[in-house]
């Protein structure tokens, strides 16, 4: 083994643990101040059926740390975590693993037939609920990709629309300019009405429907800043 591979594999084990305390800091330091459009959770969760969380990219960390919270709560929402696979999806499957959350190794935003097939399989015979970043791996930025829209029509599951502003915030200079919350911001998290994914969807291949969810995303974003411009 070459000295950069060496350097690859101490990156490899030293990054998970590093990258999971960082964000726990973030999640301790920071306030979610208010949730809203939380009745379409708490609809889902009573309903019982699999749905898709959906969140822009850049917008991870506290769009996962309020599934995770919504998992921790009710026993029966299986949450899964769709990474991509890849040596950063191997990363991430190491920090995620932990959390209680269905690993999928597969790309819905590319739209691969076997990826396709396997979390299809995993919402109708498990149950699980997959968590999709819709613009990812790779953008354009908040442009939601075929495949997203395709699984949800196949699969039957909704697609719940997520998103979260912060007080204030680095962004990172990266292709989805990931927004990184500075230590006690206040949080503001919002969800949009989910949406169906039907037959008729797929005549212009899921053109019209990726442009009906790119303007819910962005619509609970546009909440969320609102939110905190009239609490400021």
């Amino acid at each position: 083994m070459n000295m950069k591979q060496r350097r690859r594999q101490l990156t490899a084990w030293l990054m998970p643990p590093l990258i999971w305390f960082l964000i726990r800091l973030i999640w301790k330091t920071c306030r979610i101040q208010t949730v809203l459009g939380e009745e379409h959770m708490q609809t889902l969760r009573a309903e019982g059926a699999p749905f898709i969380p959906c969140y822009w990219h850049q917008q991870q960390i506290f769009c996962v740390r309020y599934l995770l919270d919504q998992a921790a709560q009710d026993p029966g929402l299986k949450l899964g975590y769709l990474i991509s696979p890849s040596r950063d999806g191997d990363m991430a499957t190491r920090m995620f693993s932990s959390q209680g959350v269905h690993i999928i190794r597969g790309s819905a935003t590319r739209g691969g037939a076997q990826a396709l097939r396997e979390i299809y399989l995993q919402i109708r015979q498990q149950g699980v609920s997959p968590i999709v970043t819709p613009d990812g791996p790779t953008g354009p930025i908040y442009r939601t990709k075929a495949g997203v829209a395709m699984l949800a029509q196949l699969s039957k599951a909704p697609l719940l629309p997520l998103a979260y502003q912060a007080s204030s915030v680095w962004y990172l200079r990266s292709w989805d300019r990931f927004m990184l919350p500075r230590p006690f911001s206040r949080i503001v998290i919002a969800l949009g009405e989910p949406m169906v994914v039907g037959r008729d969807d797929a005549k212009d291949d899921f053109k019209a429907a990726c442009l009906r969810f790119d303007e819910r995303l962005q619509q609970a974003s546009s909440a969320c800043e609102r939110y905190l411009h009239n609490k400021a």
